[in-house]
């Protein structure tokens, strides 16, 4: 019995001393510092049957290093970091391994003149099983540690529907051509009118259609009346109400008997210029675009509705300017005008679409316009409460704007809609979605490319 009580007290003292040794071998600190190869360490151990935690730091002028190593776990598990900073050769390291039977999830980051990161999540593997990103020492200077971010994809670009080279008709059926110019999916391919309006410019406009290149992204060949559609991209009609290049719809109000920049780029500017009503205890002006000029090079073409006090139906009141000189567009035979073509210079083309107060006006290069000049009828001003005076029927613009050559900074109402990756900033679903800017893009009359936000500058001013 005696020698029973022997053993089993021999056995206590062996299992307490192990567990001091075992104590003293996992937990335990360091520190060191020196000019070359200084080093500071500290290590801390817990676990069950093997697994260690340790925290160790080193930092020297030379080679330094900071280490940091913990490691928990069950039959082999391990946790480690590490970390190191040195001047020269220096690294910076971080491991965490955890697992059962020796499973291990690492993380390592290192800086200094290379740099390494790493990542892994591994059972039954350890810390560099993951995936692994780090540099050469010196030479990737520690850029290597972050995977850099692929570059956003570029704006997108409004391409132009228009601009397109005239080609011969097609043989026998007169089916007119063009081979699209402007950058996009459409460029260089030839669309041919359809067998329905073989012509672009048919000669009886109230009774055909007229055949529409379109060299946008749709890049097709289409059947149109000639005369603007409200519902395009590029329109502003009503008491205005614009469709932006983005197609999102807007009403920019601005005021009675004030000039507005639309459109404002380098190579081209484009004011509009507003009628409107007041009628009593309202806050704002009803408004209408009464004018538009435009300006490009040293040059300056205006198109206007005239002031009417009874509308006929049958009666122009177009008018048209070039330069400050009132020029007539002929309403039979070619029914066109045009500026005489210089060398370099643009060629401005005003054609009749309709007989009357319905044109289709170009400019090489820059932009085409369809424009009607339409009043303000009886039942319109009741139902919407304009109260307008007896004697004026507030003859206004229906216009489509379509642009060829505008750049990515352009500016103005309508013109900064056609920016690559413009947001519109109105408010959608609401019955009259308002843009502002009033103050940025007034101009100081029809004829001043000045405004806040304008771009444009002439060559010379024209005396109008």
């Amino acid at each position: 019995m005696k020698a029973r009580r022997v053993c089993i007290l021999a056995a206590l003292v062996v299992l307490f001393v192990g567990s001091i040794v075992a104590q003293a071998d996992s937990n335990g600190n360091g520190n060191g510092y020196g000019e070359e190869d200084g080093n500071n360490g500290n290590a801390n151990g817990n676990g069950n049957l093997g697994p260690n935690n340790g925290n160790g730091n080193g930092n020297g002028n030379g080679d330094g290093n900071n280490g940091n190593g913990n490691g928990n776990g069950n039959l082999g598990g391990n946790n480690g970091n590490g970390n190191g900073n040195g001047n020269a050769g220096g690294n910076n390291g971080n491991g965490n391994g955890n697992g059962n039977l020796g499973g291990g999830n690492g993380n390592g980051n290192g800086n200094g003149n290379g740099n390494g990161n790493g990542n892994g999540n591994d059972q039954g593997g350890d810390e560099n099983d993951g995936d692994w990103q780090g540099g050469d020492d010196e030479e990737d200077n520690g850029q290597k540690a972050r995977r850099p971010s692929p570059p956003p994809p570029p704006p997108a670009r409004v391409i132009p529907s228009g601009n397109y080279e005239s080609l011969s008709a097609v043989p026998n059926s007169g089916q007119e051509r063009g081979k699209c110019l402007g950058a996009g999916a459409c460029q260089y391919k030839t669309l041919t009118c359809p067998s329905d309006c073989p012509e672009r410019k048919p000669k009886k406009n109230r009774k055909q259609k007229g055949c529409f290149l379109d060299c946008s992204s749709r890049c097709q060949a289409t059947c149109k009346w000639r005369k603007p559609d409200c519902n395009e991209k590029g329109s502003v009609c009503y008491d205005p109400r614009f469709v932006g290049g983005d197609g999102v719809m807007f009403y920019f109000h601005g005021s009675k008997g004030n000039d507005f920049a639309i459109v404002s780029d380098h190579n081209l500017h484009i004011n509009a210029h507003f009628i409107g009503n007041r009628p009593a205890a309202r806050t704002r002006d009803f408004t209408w675009v009464q004018a538009l000029s435009l300006m490009f090079d040293a040059n300056t073409l205006v198109l206007a509705a005239n002031r009417v006090s009874h509308w006929d139906n049958n009666t122009d009141a177009l008018l048209v300017k070039w330069n400050g000189h009132s020029i007539s567009v002929p309403t039979e035979g070619e029914a066109e005008w045009s500026s005489s073509s210089s060398s370099g210079a643009r060629q401005v083309v005003i054609e009749r679409t309709v007989d009357v107060n319905t044109v289709r006006a170009s400019v090489s290069g820059l932009v085409q316009m369809d424009i009607r000049v339409t009043p303000i009828g009886e039942k319109e001003n009741r139902v919407h409460h304009y109260e307008l005076p007896s004697d004026d029927v507030f003859a206004h613009l229906e216009v489509n704007f379509n642009f060829f050559n505008l750049s990515e900074g352009v500016e103005g109402v309508l013109g900064k809609t056609y920016r690559g990756g413009y947001v519109s900033p109105v408010k959608r679903g609401v019955a009259m979605p308002i843009m502002g800017g009033e103050d940025k893009y007034r101009t100081p009359s029809l004829y001043s490319p000045s405004c806040k936000m304008c771009l444009f500058q002439r060559p010379s001013i024209d005396v109008l």
